[in-house]
């Protein structure tokens, strides 16, 4: 596989090191799915949206509302405080 076809692959939301966090915590996935070896994903829980991005060398979060953020291990921590 070329470098140009394994950027071209689907990666669905339900798979990613966020999704369990999220939807465990009332977030519902705004995005379904997204392409690349670095993907945006955007949850929702009534008006605070929080990012997650994910792949090569990219494993963070950001709370849209606050401009919290932090890598992928505070993620739980942080949205177990959001009602």
């Amino acid at each position: 596989m070329t470098f140009e076809e394994a950027n071209k692959i689907v990666h669905p939301v339900e798979t990613q090191w966020h999704y369990e966090t999220m939807i465990n915590s009332g977030f519902t996935p705004i995005d379904k799915e997204d392409i690349g070896f670095v993907r945006t994903y955007k949850y929702s829980k009534g008006d605070r949206i929080i990012s997650c991005t994910t792949g090569s060398g990219a494993d963070y979060w950001k709370d849209e509302a606050t401009g919290a953020g932090g890598f992928w291990g505070s993620l739980k921590e942080h949205v177990s405080k959001i009602d």
